[in-house]
């Protein structure tokens, strides 16, 4: 069986080593940081990453961490809501209709039980070099430098990891203009807007938000045009989505930059790009962790049988249907033109309301029809 090598030991990474090590191929894991990271990053699994979880025993510890979201909300800031989107419609298609509301760092806790010494902290791949039969990499860690030989190498090391950059692969696509500024809130957003689900996306042609309810506080996403850091800001942002007679209080910010990029190839030779490695995307829908999970069990599979398929399937995924489907999703929300606004608005509120077409919706945004486009779900 070969040996696999795997960079980065987030969601993906560590997804990836314990369907290796399950599937009889000895693994190793190195993370530049300390330990798994616990700050707040992606919130949502989808159905299908929840049915693939299961078959490794996974889904059911990590549900009992999080919160069950069966619906998703759309509103706008003037005229409330406009549709809810319920996963009932999804019941025959999943043994899981609903988001699960869970913080990636219990995923990767979960995992890392699994793995125990496979992953080594404190250490970077930096470089790459590799022959037809094997990958040799260069690994910086806190008692020198060492090269590691193995089969593979899976970079699921993130977007600006130095695997890509060093085989000199392109990271095709573009930045939006906007930024997205994340602040957590323990107030009861819940208590004071009229059936508030636990994702809620509230369109605004000059500040939409999206609200997401995690285990231990929700989470308020805006899209600024520059860096905002001054707690005097964040509270006039804050009250702008619920007047609150006392000061909110934030609990943590982050401020980071958005992209839409794909890798301009998923593999080179005996590497493969996983994850964030080989692909970014508007966090708007919560897609990126979950497609790269969807990576991560999709190329186990192929393993024995070849990647070269693997990784241009892969690639049009992301391309033709994540990509498309998050921008589309951030700009939406946005919308300047007040007609089209509304007559999108209302467009959607017609489609929530039917079954069948609900359900077609649903199976897009809860990325069913990605994982079955590649067999991985029947």
């Amino acid at each position: 069986m070969p040996h696999v090598l795997v960079a980065g030991a987030g969601p993906v990474g560590l997804t990836t080593a314990v369907l290796l090590a399950e599937a009889g191929h000895t693994v190793e894991v190195f993370e530049a940081g300390k330990e798994i990271s616990t700050q707040p990053k992606a919130s949502t699994f989808h159905p299908p990453t929840l049915d693939l979880l299961h078959r490794i025993g996974i889904t059911e510890p990590l549900i009992e961490q999080g919160l069950k979201a069966p619906v998703y909300q759309h509103r706008d800031r003037e005229r409330g809501l406009v549709a809810n989107f319920d996963h009932k419609h999804l019941a025959d298609d999943t043994g899981f209709p609903f988001r699960l509301q869970a913080e990636q760092h219990k995923l990767c806790e979960l995992l890392l039980e699994r793995l125990g010494e496979k992953v080594r902290f404190q250490h970077t791949v930096s470089a790459v070099k590799q022959d037809a039969e094997h990958v040799m990499v260069t690994v910086e860690g806190p008692h020198g430098t060492v090269d590691i030989q193995g089969d593979y190498l899976i970079d699921a090391g993130g977007a600006s990891g130095a695997v890509r950059q060093s085989l000199d692969i392109a990271f095709e696509g573009f930045t939006y203009e906007d930024r997205y500024l994340v602040l957590l809130t323990p107030f009861p957003f819940e208590d004071h807007l009229d059936g508030l689900e636990k994702v809620n996306y509230i369109s605004d042609p000059d500040e939409y938000v999206v609200l997401l309810r995690a285990p231990d506080a929700w989470r308020v996403l805006f899209p600024v045009k520059e860096e905002i850091r001054d707690p005097e800001v964040w509270e006039r942002m804050l009250q702008g989505v619920v007047p609150n007679p006392v000061p909110y209080e934030v609990i943590h910010h982050q401020l980071y930059f958005i992209h839409q990029r794909v890798a301009e190839r998923f593999k080179e030779g005996r590497v493969l790009l996983i994850g964030d490695a080989a692909h970014v995307n508007s966090p708007i829908g919560g897609m990126g962790m979950n497609n790269g999970i969807h990576d991560a069990f999709s190329l186990v599979e192929a393993l024995p049988h070849g990647l070269d398929a693997w990784a241009e399937q892969r690639r049009r995924i992301a391309l033709d249907y994540v990509k498309i489907i998050t921008d589309r999703n951030a700009r939406a929300l946005g919308e300047k033109d007040p007609a089209q606004r509304l007559a999108a608005q209302r467009e959607m509120a017609a489609t929530a309301a039917d079954p069948v077409r609900a359900r077609q919706w649903l199976l897009d945004s809860s990325m069913l029809n990605a994982v079955r486009r590649q067999g991985l779900l029947q």
